[in-house]
């Protein structure tokens, strides 16, 4: 366990959003009994809870052999005569991992002594628009799993000794690190087992959309580094580009393309970014699990004659910020006049639509900021220009210290999306003091405005 990382702020958040979710899910059960957070004294107690006759137990716990289980939530149901196991989730559909999470509970279950029944998966409903306060019958669907998971018992049964002959291993097993580092989920210890395959900083994992084959392929004959790639190894026109740049460590810039899209574009130019927040459980009415709630946004608008004019937003306070957000963007934002520049067009793109159906009398100005967007990223996905540090990437945060390193994210007090996510949440919803309220405000306003000034500063550069 001491090779695990710290838990990170962004996973943290990840945890306590489904403690949340499980809360709802425990709501819908009465005449129950939590188990003890100490595996082991929790299985004494949930047999000794079984005894006195509970029928709903959250978190029991099973031990059979060297396995060992807990249920989010055991049922008895008195027509069978068996238990139900409820696991949840809080994603908004059935994965195939979560099938495997339930089979593998009720096979220890079941060898433990328990009958077991029907199995269940809550997950959230992604249909669910909150109004007034949250009703949890609609926000959370219980579905019957019990006959997909049959599918994978058999697999589980035979996958259990080979997991626990590992356990007796005295060395580390020496696997090929190919997808399992990330699928279903990001390994805790992934950057512990990178160091110790010794993979060099920008390896052949960094190349874009490389499927699973050709990275074996490449493993196989022991290339490691992108720039290693055999050139007559089969590669898209984009990841060649990246091995070619890489190999030359010169950049590939198609002045024409630049120039020609950059003719098409009409001033003044508005820089827009924003910044969202998306719960599992909505805040606001009208809105949606997982629904990005824009909550920020920074404008930088560029005139022909160079003049850079920067305007604002951000929400403070317990309420939508939507519809305070929308009425100052509609100020700043002229009509039917100038280009809109983004990053990720898709993204803003979509934001914009979910805004004009939740307040239809912003419906015809957000439909015209769609119809002007330009994606300044475009010049970097369609391989306009490709740079070798650039390293197969077109994120705004690989682009910008190539060509304007004199602008940083790392000196910012937030530095990514997530935290500005987190923090906006903080600042509004959680409990802390004016003084670091008003931090968080600042490093947020300072961020969001990196973000689009970067982009002013990116198309100077690429006018260049």
């Amino acid at each position: 366990k001491d090779l695990l990382p710290e838990v990170s702020n962004q996973q943290q958040a990840i945890f306590d959003q489904g403690y949340e979710v499980e809360a709802y899910a425990q709501s819908l059960f009465s005449d129950s009994k939590s188990v003890s957070n100490d595996v082991f004294k929790a299985e004494k107690e949930t047999k000794q809870f079984i005894k006195d006759g509970v029928q709903v137990l959250f978190q029991a716990t099973a031990i059979a052999d060297q396995l060992l289980v807990r249920a989010d939530i055991l049922k008895y149901d008195p027509a069978s005569l068996s238990w139900e196991i409820f696991e949840v989730k809080s994603p908004t559909e059935v994965k195939e991992e979560h099938l495997f999470d339930l089979c593998f509970q009720k096979i220890v279950f079941e060898q433990a002594g328990y009958k077991i029944g029907k199995t269940f998966l809550i997950h959230i409903n992604k249909d669910y628009v909150r109004n007034g306060e949250i009703n949890v019958k609609e926000l959370l669907v219980i579905e019957n799993v019990s006959d997909r998971i049959i599918n994978f018992e058999s697999t589980i049964k035979l996958d259990i000794p080979k997991a626990l002959a590992v356990l007796e291993e005295q060395e580390e097993p020496h696997v090929k690190i190919i997808k399992q580092c990330t699928s279903p989920y990001e390994c805790g210890f992934i950057n512990y087992c990178w160091k110790e395959a010794d993979i060099p900083e920008y390896s052949v994992y960094d190349v874009k959309r490389i499927g699973e084959k050709k990275l074996r392929d490449l493993l196989d004959i022991k290339i490691m580094e992108v720039k290693d790639i055999p050139d007559d190894f089969p590669l898209t026109e984009t990841q060649m580009n990246q091995v070619v740049v890489a190999k030359t460590q010169q950049p590939i810039i198609d002045k024409e393309s630049i120039e020609s899209t950059f003719n098409s574009l009409s001033y003044p130019l508005y820089f827009l970014d924003y910044e969202t927040f998306a719960p599992a459980i909505p805040l606001f009415d009208g809105t949606k699990p997982y629904q990005q709630v824009c909550f920020q946004y920074s404008l930088h608008v560029l005139h022909k004659n160079g003049e850079l004019k920067h305007y604002e937003f951000l929400a403070k306070g317990k309420e939508n910020p939507i519809p305070a957000l929308l009425k100052q963007m509609q100020q700043d934002i002229i009509s039917d006049s100038g280009t809109v520049m983004v990053w990720n067009k898709s993204f803003e793109m979509a934001r914009n639509s979910e805004m004009a159906a939740m307040y239809p009398e912003y419906k015809e100005f957000l439909e015209d900021v769609n119809r002007r967007v330009f994606d300044l990223m475009e010049i970097f996905s369609k391989q306009y220009y490709v740079h070798p540090d650039f390293q197969g990437s077109c994120s705004i945060k690989k682009v910008l210290p190539v060509l304007v390193p004199e602008l940083s994210y790392k000196i910012l007090g937030i530095h990514d999306g997530g935290m500005a996510t987190r923090g906006w949440h903080e600042m509004n919803f959680g409990e802390i003091s004016d003084e670091e309220r008003e931090k968080i405000y600042q490093d947020l306003l300072k961020y969001c405005g990196l973000d689009s000034l970067a982009m002013v500063r990116i198309f100077e550069e690429l006018k260049k």
